[in-house]
Order: C-alpha cells, then structure tokens, then sequence
C-alpha cells in the first residue's frame, strides 16, 4: 500500500500461494427455445462448453426450479446485429437434466401438459416459440 493510503479492509487477508483452488460460475440471460422430460434447448449469445455441467434457473408456471444439468451440445445458430452496431453470434444450447427430484419432475411435467393443452409449445417445430416463453438462468 502506498504511503499516506490506510488499509480500510474489515479483516485481514492472508496470501495462499494457489494452494486452494475454486470455480467462478457465470450467469447469463437465455429463452427457452423447446423442452422435454429429458432437457432443454437454449437460446443464448454466451460461449458454453459441452460436456461441463452448470445450474439452470428456469421459471414455469410461477414455479422458480433450480436444476443441475449437462451441456449437451452448444452450436452456433445465427449471427444477430446489436442496438450498438456490433454483430452478436446467437447459440443453440442442448442440456441434459441430472438428477431431478420427483417434485421437480412433476412441475415439469405438469408445464408440458399446460403448454400441450393450449397449443402454445409442444407438438410445434423447434423455433416456433410462444410469447409467453420462460426465461432462465444458466
């Protein structure tokens, strides 16, 4: 520190060399493009790697569900112009559930009975998304 500058830290830190490691996870805003009882197809402008596993926050029916999930697949599905001018390429994302709950299940099963009845998601072509989508958390 230099001088004249006081150290206003509440406690004290102590160095660790890299002798403890950790995982800085990063969330990021993504539509719900279709959804089975087995994952889900997102629609996001993140770079994800397949094979990693991360937590999805997906809001349906009201009801906020935490899940842990695999990624799948991640491929680009378009490039799209940004309000500042700038090109933003658009990704597909294919994540598998793990290990859900019964309850958890239930919601989601639930939601696609909701969407079926009403015609507003399941039996259409992926892409064709109703304007009530959810939106997640990943």
């Amino acid at each position: 520190m230099g001088e004249g500058q006081r150290d206003r830290r509440q406690h004290p830190r102590f160095t660790v060399a890299g002798k403890a490691t950790g995982r800085v996870t990063a969330v990021h805003d993504a539509s719900l493009v279709d959804i089975s009882f087995g994952g889900v197809l997102i629609e996001h402008s993140q770079v994800v790697r397949p094979g990693t596993t991360s937590s999805l926050d997906l809001d349906l029916e009201g009801k906020r569900l935490r899940l842990r999930c695999r990624v799948i697949r991640s491929v680009v599905n378009r490039i799209e112009l940004q309000p500042d001018g700038e090109q933003a390429l658009i990704y597909h994302t294919g994540l598998e559930f793990l290990d859900l709950s019964e309850e958890t299940r239930q919601v989601i099963s639930d939601y696609i009975q909701s969407i079926t009845e009403n015609g507003s998601g399941l039996g259409l072509p992926s892409g064709e998304n109703s304007a009530d989508t959810p939106h997640l958390s990943y």
